[in-house]
């Protein structure tokens, strides 16, 4: 295990020194040192006022958060469990890490991940569960946030959280294209417009969203709330989109822009905004979307490693209690 734990580390970051953290759930809290963060296998819970992880940084840092749970943490300004925003020179990846009851008093109930706007940095969520956080579906905005670099997203599960506005999740590309694939939005609930979100700076940053489920989300109804809005060019491929909730179903927001959809199943192609929305070989669905998930031996096989992970995640922390 051991081993195995520095071969994640180099795979990513190569031979760079870390500060290394394991089986320690006391909050960490940096604005000023030079370390880089190697943070594995632990549990934090209860962490207050600054969340779990709170690294503001301009120097040039380089962190790993992986096979960890958060839990019940709450901070006084930006993401329960994990404020990172290092703009300056960051790069961050978390994988396999299980987030749940987390709260905010300002935006992000769970997570903020930001590096800076570079091809090179690094931005990685890979295998995250997100489940059960935020207050109510009035107050805050968004739920995560995943913000600049080379912005890679696989493998999230995002289910039954609250908010106002962007439950779902928040994806922000500033310096590259960027992916979300494998990943389920479910059972996220806001009375404003936004559940998925997925921002780009430029025409030239592509959103690519593959292999995802996005079911039974909800959005209000009293105001053209929309379910999903992109910023410039992207594509949605692969897909099921059913049992949501909102006045439109997709906008994209900028004119001279497209989004494609393709190879989907959808509830509707309810859509507005100044760009173009395109459908290409989807299937229209009114039925139960249990009937209509996409059939991948890819995505079976990555959720089902996921999962074992995530009841390995919670049977660890039942056993502290």
């Amino acid at each position: 295990m051991k081993n195995a734990k520095r071969f994640s580390w180099s795979e990513y970051f190569g031979n760079i020194d870390k500060t290394d953290r394991t089986q320690n759930g006391t909050a960490l809290y940096d604005k000023l040192s030079s370390n880089n963060y190697y943070i594995f296998v632990c549990i934090f819970e209860n962490c207050t006022e600054n969340g779990a992880i709170y690294i503001l940084r301009l120097n040039e840092i380089y962190t790993l958060i992986e096979d960890s749970v958060f839990t019940r943490c709450q901070s006084d300004t930006d993401g329960g469990s994990v404020n990172y925003r290092c703009r300056g020179y960051g790069h961050f990846v978390q994988q396999r890490n299980f987030h749940s009851e987390s709260i905010t008093q300002r935006e992000c109930n769970v997570f903020v991940q930001e590096v800076k706007d570079s091809l090179t940095n690094k931005n990685y969520a890979f295998d995250i569960s997100v489940s059960k956080c935020g207050e109510n579906e009035s107050e805050r905005y968004a739920t995560f946030l995943i913000e600049s670099g080379d912005v890679q997203i696989k493998n999230i599960n995002s289910t039954y959280n609250k908010c106002g506005s962007c439950s779902s999740i928040v994806n922000r590309l500033n310096g590259k294209s960027g992916s979300c694939n494998f990943s389920t939005f479910r059972e996220n609930n806001q009375i404003e417009s936004y559940s998925l979100m997925f921002e780009s700076n430029t025409p030239s940053e592509i959103q690519t969203v593959s292999y995802c489920n996005v079911i039974g989300n909800k959005c209000g109804t009293d105001s053209d709330q929309i379910l999903f809005i992109c910023w410039h060019n992207t594509t949605v491929d692969h897909c099921v989109i059913l049992n949501n909730i909102a006045v439109y179903m997709f906008q994209i927001a900028r004119d001279n822009c497209a989004l494609a959809i393709t190879d989907s199943c959808i509830q509707s192609n309810s859509k507005s905004g100044e760009g173009t929305v395109t459908f290409e070989r989807v299937k229209y669905s009114i039925f139960d979307s249990k009937n209509c998930f996409i059939k991948s031996k890819v995505l079976t096989a990555k959720v089902s490693c996921f999962w074992a992970f995530a009841e390995f995640s919670i049977a660890l922390y039942a056993k502290r209690h």
